[in-house]
């Protein structure tokens, strides 16, 4: 008869460390946005009525030169120190809840910064600087493209205004994806790395049960509680392609540890 295994709680992304990382992101592009429309709409108005002449699209273009370098040397600067606090968060909850686990399972582990676990943090801390920084990249082209658009069309102050507004709340959404996948990602792989140091290699897929439109092939491997070894991976989509959870866009599931001796 097939043994039921003995597995651990989910290790699920934490909350409030994502929250704090996406105001953090949150606040820096309100900053950036508020000095774009101020001193856009400024400069705008003043050739409003000349607004397809040369001077007047040599005028925002170097405005938007300047914008654009502070704005991006802005990001530059702190987007290492977001980084790091974002994956010191993620590591701290995902070894306290590893911890927890093996302790009520009887396990007592007391864990060090091994070189796997930097090299991971490390990796993690990288993606995720190179992310910050398009965040305010690709907002910065954005608006460029659209002055430059404007100037061409004749467009007028709301028409720009009303496009700066839109662009704003892209950029925003954007930045709520990369909060919560980047957490998820991040406390995934840590997690990963852990088990993978202390000789524990099995483990369950867990489905989280949320989002709206959540992929039908991960809600069958929770179902079928997918076993699989965290050291290669999952065949999900049973088309041999090894994946983990969390680690496509979007994905919110997570891996149920099983313990060695109670495999089954």
């Amino acid at each position: 008869m097939r043994k039921t295994p003995k597995t651990l709680k989910p290790i699920r992304p934490n909350a409030g460390v994502e929250v704090a990382y996406h105001k953090a992101l949150t606040s820096l592009i309100d900053e950036m946005d508020s000095s774009l429309t101020y001193w856009l709409k400024a400069n705008y108005r003043k050739h409003e009525e000349q607004i397809a002449q040369d001077s007047a699209a040599n005028d925002l273009q170097s405005l938007l030169n300047k914008l654009t370098g502070h704005w991006r040397s802005k990001f530059n600067k702190v987007s290492r120190f977001l980084a790091d606090k974002l994956v010191r968060g993620a590591g701290r909850h995902s070894d306290a809840a590893l911890r927890k686990g093996l302790k009520e399972a009887g396990m007592t582990v007391q864990f060090r910064p091994t070189e796997g676990v930097k090299n991971a943090m490390q990796a993690a801390v990288n993606e995720n600087v190179a992310l910050i920084k398009s965040i305010g990249e690709q907002h910065l082209n954005e608006v460029n493209q659209m002055v430059m658009r404007a100037v061409t069309r004749g467009s007028s102050l709301g028409e720009l205004t009303e496009g700066l507004q839109h662009r704003f709340g892209v950029t925003k959404r954007r930045a709520a994806f990369i909060a919560r996948d980047q957490n998820a990602k991040i406390t995934s792989v840590i997690n990963r790395q852990r088990q993978i140091e202390m000789g524990l290699y099995k483990a369950e897929w867990v489905h989280s049960s949320g989002g709206k439109h959540p992929r039908e092939t991960h809600v069958r491997a929770g179902r079928s509680r997918l076993r699989y070894d965290v050291r290669k991976g999952a065949d999900v989509d049973g088309d041999g392609k090894l994946i983990f959870p969390g680690e496509l866009p979007n994905c919110r599931c997570s891996s149920r540890l099983i313990l060695p001796g109670w495999n089954g």
